[in-house]
């Protein structure tokens, strides 16, 4: 007896498993489509993380293509970009040996530039002062450090595609 009145049919084994099987996928697409939504999330709730302006001086087609640089650097070079602007620019925070640092201080007009010891290899000795100096600086005496870390973005993103021989 089925409990809305109907008579009841009984289902043969194959036919239950089929459809605890039907039951299953389904579960398995819904649990599949939330992991994919929820990690596209994440990966753009860290590269917004990723640029931090204290001055507001960024205008978001600035902070759009330090993201897109962000976002290149991770997918063509395994590196995490951090752009970090203001009083307490030129203080790095904790990274990690996969992260590039470019700090900037307009009030004082200083940059900082740390590279990961591979990249920091990989570009030479001379990468880091010419970023500092010759880009970042001269953007920050100019009063265009915005177009300044476009620039150094990608100098950066440049010398890592450039084919290198050896010549350390």
């Amino acid at each position: 007896m089925s409990l809305f009145g109907t008579p009841s049919r009984r289902s043969s084994p194959l036919e239950r498993f089929v459809r605890g099987m039907a039951l299953l996928a389904v579960v398995a697409g819904v649990l599949w489509a939330f992991d994919v939504r929820f990690s596209r999330l994440a990966d753009r709730l860290q590269s917004q993380q990723a640029i931090s302006d204290a001055t507001g001086g960024l205008s978001e087609e600035d902070r759009r293509f330090l993201r897109q640089a962000a976002e290149d650097l991770r997918t063509r070079f395994g590196l995490e970009l951090r752009v970090r602007v203001g009083p307490d620019g030129l203080e790095a925070p904790e990274l990690d040996e996969k992260t590039v640092y470019i700090g900037l201080s307009p009030e004082a007009l200083a940059a900082r530039v740390i590279l990961p010891p591979l990249a920091a290899r990989a570009l030479g000795p001379d990468f880091m002062a010419v970023v500092e100096k010759e880009i970042l600086a001269a953007a920050l005496a100019e009063g265009q450090w915005p177009t300044g870390l476009r620039a150094a973005a990608v100098f950066l993103e440049r010398q890592l595609s450039e084919p290198r021989t050896g010549e350390n």
